[in-house]
C-alpha cells in the first residue's frame, strides 16, 4: 500500500496575487479573464472554476493550479 505525501496547504488567491503586487485588475489582465471572476473567487461567491480559469490565473501567477485555495476545490472534487 502507497503512502500518500501531505500536500503543501493552498494559499488564497488574494494573497498570492498581493505578493507579486498586483492589483485585482492587474491579474485579470494578465490572466484574460474579467475583473469580476477575480472578485467572485476571492471574495468566494463561486462554487466551481473553470479548467480554462485555473489555468489562466495559475499561470499568471506563476503557480500550480493545486496552490491556489479557491482552486483547490475543483481539483479535489
Amino acid at each position: 500500500m502507497r503512502r500518500m505525501e501531505p500536500r503543501p496547504a493552498a494559499a488564497p488567491l488574494a494573497s498570492l496575487r498581493k505578493r507579486q503586487l498586483l492589483s485585482q485588475r492587474d491579474l485579470a489582465r494578465q490572466a484574460g479573464v474579467a475583473l469580476s471572476t477575480i472578485y467572485l473567487l476571492e471574495a468566494g461567491k463561486t462554487a466551481r472554476v473553470t479548467f480554462k480559469v485555473m489555468r489562466a490565473g495559475s499561470e499568471a501567477l506563476g503557480v500550480p493550479a493545486e496552490s491556489v485555495a479557491e482552486f483547490r476545490r475543483t481539483v479535489d472534487a
